[in-house]
């Protein structure tokens, strides 16, 4: 399998996710963060009046996940963790298929501090899910699991669903020092620019050639130039 970029510290994959992790050696890596592309597949319900809904409409994104979390407990260490972005729609079906592999399952919470106008409640937050394996060490904190970052204004974004490295740097800081770190949904590369300042080494993989690389791009001047990385990678972290 030959990368699609490589240097000492990361190695970046242009193509499908599954394909990728199948090639990916068991036990090979400390942390998975990822933002996947969850999704409802019956859309058409906005459409129709009074079509029925039941849990098996999941079936479509249980189906993927089921594959991909298989994986995910593969190729993560005893002592490893996942971190899922998600939603409350999608969250039962990353439950669900995480649940079989990792012996730990809980949510966490992204606050992103402000939402958009519109009607009723509006979306102010994301889901994560957080899986340990079944060695994974206990990390004294006093951090609660609901996390306040501000979301990457959409101007400022390279993918539409880019996630601020403040944040990603939160949940890599509690990762194995020194470890690696795997997305293999890594859109623009935002989990690599983190796991870079965190000092641990990056896996990445990206089905899109244009993000592929994109995110070659920041990483690469990430590592040559670490002091002049975007004005998001340098924000002080809270406690």
């Amino acid at each position: 399998m030959t990368p699609y970029y490589a240097d000492e510290q990361v190695t970046l994959y242009h193509g499908d996710a599954l394909a990728v992790l199948r090639e990916l050696p068991d036990a090979s890596v400390d942390a998975i963060v990822t933002d996947p592309p969850y999704f409802l597949p019956a859309s058409h319900y906005s459409t129709r009046t009074g079509s029925f809904r039941s849990l098996a409409d999941l079936s479509m994104l249980e189906h993927f996940f089921r594959d991909a979390f298989a994986e995910f407990a593969r190729v993560t260490k005893p002592t490893g963790v996942v971190y899922a972005f998600c939603d409350g729609q999608s969250y039962p079906a990353f439950y669900a298929v995480s649940f079989e592999h990792f012996p730990k399952v809980r949510p966490l919470i992204w606050d992103k501090m402000t939402s958009i106008n519109g009607y009723a409640w509006r979306h102010q937050h994301e889901l994560i899910l957080f899986a340990e394996g079944r060695e994974a060490p206990k990390v004294p904190t006093g951090d609660g699991d609901v996390l306040a970052e501000r979301a990457v204004r959409i101007g400022d974004r390279e993918h539409l669903a880019q996630k601020p490295v403040t944040l990603i740097r939160r949940l890599i800081r509690k990762t194995k020092p020194d470890g690696v770190v795997l997305d293999p949904f890594m859109g623009s590369g935002t989990t690599g620019i983190a796991a870079l300042i965190e000092g641990r080494r990056f896996v990445g993989v990206e089905m899109s050639e244009h993000y592929a690389q994109t995110a070659a791009n920041r990483l690469a001047a990430a590592a040559m130039k670490p002091s002049s990385r975007d004005t998001q990678d340098v924000l002080p972290l809270t406690a």
